[in-house]
């Protein structure tokens, strides 16, 4: 198997450009890649302030358009995405033109819930469609013929590509995105989504960067060539990401996916140890449970997350598991169905 890229040898470097990238996601509501970024980053040793990097490059044009942006922002923040992309209308910087076209999108998608909510029917709720994305594509399109768009954007054009089945157009887009802006994991997840098969993955042509390794580990992962992602990730704990939670979570999901039962479950309980209000992958680790009827642990970790979030969708899968375990099987299958 191929060897980590070289720049694991300087994790001063990699803290750095984490802390730089977490601080570009977060001006752009990118609210999932700025959790990753710093879970990572998390598990690195800080930097004395002398080490800091620099604030992101302030141009003229994001001067003209601080207000505006400032203002528009906090209404994305709460949510008002209509709000936000009508305030933002006419700025010419490249994060203020971002925020403009993710807002029509949070927008339609958050109308499309809306409306699928409202839905009599499974018939009618898979009918209902984010009405954004055809124009979204439209404009988006021309700004990509003309190479105006940046990482951030090439990113939201291959989501929107991605939500329009126009998937070897997206993988395309979300390849670009990887290239002009390496350190956001964001198109790296979603060409993750992508892929389907090793032959599509060895023909991908992506940047040398070190995040490259984790998105391999995540795909051989996917790909259930589990044997690769165990090593790919035991390489990254021995290049200095012991601490690191989302690798924990990561091996103890490939050995759920191999039935190495006792493996993953020491590994779920080591990271709720370390992580005792986390709700992601917890719907794996309740399965685990269930399988060995380890009936008093699974009414613990369903009593536990029904405190943190009892409407998460992981939540609803662990008490799912608790009912049908006790043999409850109608209030079991309610559960399920809120997933």
């Amino acid at each position: 198997m191929a060897a980590l890229s070289t720049e694991f040898g300087d994790l001063v470097q990699i803290k750095k450009q984490l802390i730089y990238v977490i601080t570009l996601c977060k001006e752009r509501g990118l609210v999932h890649s700025v959790k990753w970024a710093s879970e990572l980053a998390f598990a690195l040793d800080p930097l004395p302030i002398n080490q800091l990097p620099p604030s992101p490059p302030f141009t003229e044009e994001d001067a003209q358009d601080l207000d505006a942006l400032g203002l528009a922002k906090s209404y994305f923040d709460l949510k008002e995405y209509d709000r936000a992309a009508y305030f933002l209308r006419g700025c010419r910087s490249q994060k203020a033109y971002f925020l403009y076209m993710y807002s029509r999108y949070l927008s339609g998608e958050k109308k499309k819930d809306d409306e699928t909510v409202d839905s009599l029917g499974p018939l009618e709720k898979g009918q209902v469609r984010n009405e954004a994305l055809r124009e979204l594509r439209v404009e988006l399109s021309k700004k990509h013929q003309a190479g105006e768009l940046d990482g951030f954007t090439l990113y939201l054009y291959g989501v929107v590509l991605r939500k329009l089945d126009l998937l070897k157009e997206a993988v395309d887009v979300f390849v670009e995105a990887t290239h002009a802006l390496p350190l956001h994991w964001g198109a790296w997840l979603e060409l993750c989504n992508l892929i389907t098969n090793i032959e599509m993955l060895k023909a991908l042509s992506l940047p040398d960067c070190w995040i490259r390794d984790f998105f391999l580990a995540h795909m051989y992962t996917e790909l259930q060539m589990i044997k690769e992602a165990l090593q790919k990730y035991q390489s990254l704990i021995d290049a200095g990401f012991s601490k690191s939670t989302y690798i924990i979570s990561q091996i103890a999901v490939a050995y759920h996916n191999i039935r190495d039962i006792d493996q993953a479950l020491s590994l779920f309980n080591e990271l709720r140890g370390q992580d005792p209000y986390r709700i992601e992958n917890m719907d794996t680790f309740s399965n685990l449970l269930y399988v060995r009827s380890m009936k008093p642990e699974l009414s613990y970790l369903a009593h536990n997350l029904v405190e943190i979030d009892k409407y998460r969708v992981e939540t609803c899968c662990v008490i799912g598991n608790y009912y049908s375990l006790r043999s409850q099987h109608e209030k079991a299958a309610l559960y399920f169905q809120r997933r």
